[in-house]
């Protein structure tokens, strides 16, 4: 971490990587909040439909002790297109920001509370270790769990929001 800015970096199984520079907005009650604009080569269209453009800020809140975190999404003018939930190991501190190991599993939710599971057949290609495997299956039902009962966002986000919410902008 230097200044404001912090590397988040994914590792995937076949020794694939991804690192992201983001804004460092807080790290506080076990939460790492981080924010970035969309830099994508075609919109982001996992359902058929565009979700996600370049340009559209997210707002990563990355909790130390869950197996997930929640990315915020908005639109160019701020408007809240939806949340992108992203199941991964429990991030680990690096001199400049932290890594994760991504279980490939991941969760689209609509402002509505609608929701649909994504790379369910990546996941089974992929050959996780068993014990991987069971954790993100897990986490994918407690998610699951949390968006039939209406409880998501979960509790943990919207305090850590309650918080910091006037540093997204």
């Amino acid at each position: 971490m230097s200044g404001n800015t912090i590397s988040v970096e994914y590792h995937r199984c076949k020794n694939t990587s991804r690192r992201w520079e983001h804004r460092l907005l807080a790290d506080m009650d076990g939460v790492i909040v981080s924010s970035f604009l969309y830099h994508l080569e075609e919109p982001f269209s996992p359902l058929g439909t565009p979700l996600i453009h370049t340009g559209y800020h997210g707002v990563l809140y990355d909790p130390l002790g869950e197996l997930y975190n929640v990315i915020r999404v908005t639109d160019t003018t701020g408007v809240l297109v939806g949340y992108y939930c992203d199941i991964r190991t429990l991030p680990e501190r690096t001199e400049e920001g932290y890594q994760a190991l991504d279980l490939i599993l991941d969760i689209w939710v609509s402002p509505g509370g609608d929701y649909h599971v994504l790379d369910q057949d990546e996941f089974q290609e992929a050959e996780l270790p068993d014990e991987l495997e069971k954790k993100a299956l897990s986490t994918l039902e407690e998610l699951k769990s949390l968006l039939d009962r209406g409880d998501f966002p979960p509790p943990w986000f919207r305090d850590i929001r309650r918080k910091i919410s006037p540093l997204e902008i």
